[in-house]
C-alpha cells in the first residue's frame, strides 16, 4: 500500500480503498459527517453544528455508512479480553443513555456514529490480511484529516473571512480556521500527521526522500494553527519516538528540553500567551472555570450523568457567562464522559484508555514496524485531556483509537497462533518467506 499524507496523492487514496473495500468507504462517510461541522451563526460557538448541517451532511453520511455496512455484514470473532469488546461496551452505554439524556436526539446521533465506527473495524478485522486492512483504515483517516486541514489553510492563504482567525499563533499574527475545523483542531490534525510520518520513517517503512516532503507539508499546516496544546503533543510524542529508538538519546533529549525550558521559561510563557489576557491564559482560555462547573454538575448526577455526548453542553448552557457559553465543549474528554455518563461511563472509558496504552506500549516494543500506529496513543491522551478526545466523540480521534486497539488485538491474536506470520506493508519479499524447519 502506498503511504502518503498528501491529500492530492491519488495513488494513496486508491490503494487504501482497494485494501479496505466497503468498510473503508463507510469510514470515509462517517469521518466527513463528523468533521464537517458547519458553524451555527445563530449562537452556540463554532463547534456546534447547525441544524441544517446535521440534516444535509451528518445524517446522510451516517445513513450511507449504515447501508454500506449492511451490504455484507460480518463481525470478527473476539475474545473476552479484547479491547474491541471494551469499546463496544462503551459505545453501547452511549446508546442506552439516550433513555435518560437531556438532549436525546444528539445522544442518539453520537452513539450511532460510535457504533458504526466500531462496526467498520469489526468487519475489517475479519479474515486474512486483517492487519493490512486496519492499516488502510488508518491511511483513510489520515488522508481525510490532511484534506480538511489543507482546505482550511488554502482558505487562510486566500484570506477568506471565514478561514482567518484573529488570534496569534506561534509564528503568525493570525491563524487558520474553517467553518468545519477550528484553529485548535488544525493543530491536532497537523501534529498527528507529523508524528505518523516520523514514526514510519524511524521504522524504515518509508524512505527519507518520501518522509521529508511530507514533514514539510505537515509543518506548514502546523505553523498557522492556533493550538498550544498540539505543540505539547508534538514535543512529547517526538521525545517518545526518540526514546523508543535509543533510550540514552531519549533521556538526553528530555534533559535538554527540560533545561532549555527552565532557562527560557519567561520567554516561552510570553510567546505562548501571545495577545491573550493574563486571566484568560491562567484559566486556559476559560477551561478551568467550566471544569469547576462540570464537577458541580457531576455531583448532581453522579451515577449515569445527563446523557452521552451532551454533558458538556448541559454544563455550558447553565454556566451564566456570555463568553463561556460560546464554548463548544468542556475541552476535556474525561469531564465530558463524567458529566455525560456518570461514574460508570467514566470508569469504563478511562480503564479502556489505560489498558490500551499499556498494551500499545508493549506491542510497540515487540513490533516496532507498527510504530506509526502506536505513537498516536500519546495524541489520543493529550487530545482527551485538552479537548473532547475519544471519550467525548472527537471524530478522527475515535478512528485513530480504533486503529490502535484493533491492531493490538490482532497482534495478540497472532502471537497465540505460532503458524501465523506478521506481514508489515513494507517488508521485502525475501523477509516474508517462511524459515526452513529444522528436522528432529
Amino acid at each position: 500500500m502506498a503511504f502518503s499524507v498528501f491529500p492530492w496523492n491519488i495513488k494513496s487514496w486508491r490503494s487504501a480503498f482497494s485494501v479496505t473495500g466497503l468498510p473503508g468507504i463507510a469510514l470515509f462517510c462517517i469521518l466527513l459527517g463528523a468533521m464537517l461541522q458547519v458553524e451555527d451563526l445563530s449562537g452556540g460557538g463554532a463547534g456546534h453544528s447547525s441544524a441544517k448541517a446535521i440534516l444535509l451532511i451528518r445524517t446522510p453520511a451516517i445513513v450511507i455508512a449504515f447501508l454500506l455496512l449492511l451490504f455484507k455484514p460480518r463481525v470478527a470473532p473476539m475474545r473476552d479480553t479484547d479491547l474491541r469488546l471494551g469499546y463496544l461496551a462503551f459505545a453501547g452505554l452511549y446508546f442506552v443513555s439516550t433513555i435518560w439524556s437531556e438532549i436525546p436526539v444528539q445522544t442518539l446521533g453520537k452513539s450511532a456514529e460510535l457504533l458504526l465506527a466500531g462496526m467498520v473495524f469489526f468487519e475489517a478485522s475479519r479474515g486474512e490480511n486483517a492487519i493490512a486492512r486496519i492499516e488502510g483504515l488508518r491511511q483513510i483517516t489520515l488522508l481525510v484529516m490532511s484534506l480538511l486541514g489543507s482546505l482550511a489553510v488554502i482558505g487562510f492563504c486566500l484570506r477568506l473571512h471565514a478561514f482567518v482567525q484573529h488570534r496569534a499563533g506561534l509564528i503568525s499574527s493570525t491563524t487558520a480556521q474553517a467553518p468545519f475545523l477550528s484553529g485548535n483542531g488544525l493543530g491536532y490534525v497537523a501534529s498527528a500527521l507529523i508524528l505518523v510520518v516520523i514514526a514510519e520513517w524511524q521504522a524504515h517503512r518509508i524512505r527519507g526522500k518520501a518522509a521529508i516532503p511530507q514533514l514539510i507539508f505537515a509543518l506548514c499546516l502546523f505553523s498557522v494553527s492556533a493550538s498550544r496544546t498540539s505543540l505539547g503533543i508534538l514535543l512529547l510524542s517526538v521525545l517518545l519516538v526518540v526514546f523508543k529508538k535509543s533510550k540514552m538519546i531519549g533521556i538526553l533529549s528530555v534533559l535538554g528540553v527540560a533545561v532549555m525550558g527552565i532557562m527560557f521559561s519567561t520567554e516561552v510563557v510570553t510567546r505562548l500567551q501571545g495577545q491573550q489576557s493574563s486571566s484568560s491564559f491562567v484559566t486556559l482560555s476559560g477551561r478551568t472555570i467550566v471544569w469547576t462547573a462540570a464537577v458541580r454538575q457531576f455531583e448532581k448526577y453522579p451515577l449515569l450523568g445527563v446523557g452521552g455526548g451532551v454533558g458538556g453542553k448541559t454544563v455550558i448552557a447553565h454556566i451564566g457567562n456570555m463568553y463561556l457559553e460560546e464554548m463548544s465543549s468542556l475541552h476535556n474528554g474525561f469531564l465530558e464522559v463524567l458529566t455525560g455518563l456518570g461514574i460508570i461511563g467514566f470508569l469504563l472509558g478511562a480503564s479502556l484508555l489505560v489498558v490500551a496504552s499499556f498494551r500499545a506500549w508493549t506491542a510497540w516494543n515487540l513490533h516496532p514496524e507498527f510504530a506509526g500506529t502506536y505513537v498516536l496513543i500519546i495524541h489520543v491522551w493529550m487530545s482527551t485531556i485538552m479537548s473532547t478526545g475519544i471519550l467525548g466523540w472527537m471524530g478522527y480521534e475515535v478512528a485513530i483509537f480504533l486503529c490502535i486497539i484493533t491492531n493490538v488485538d490482532l497482534i495478540r491474536e497472532l502471537t497465540r497462533s505460532p503458524a501465523a506470520a506478521l506481514k508489515p506493508l513494507r517488508w521485502s519479499a525475501r523477509a516474508l518467506q517462511p524459515r526452513q524447519q529444522t528436522a528432529g
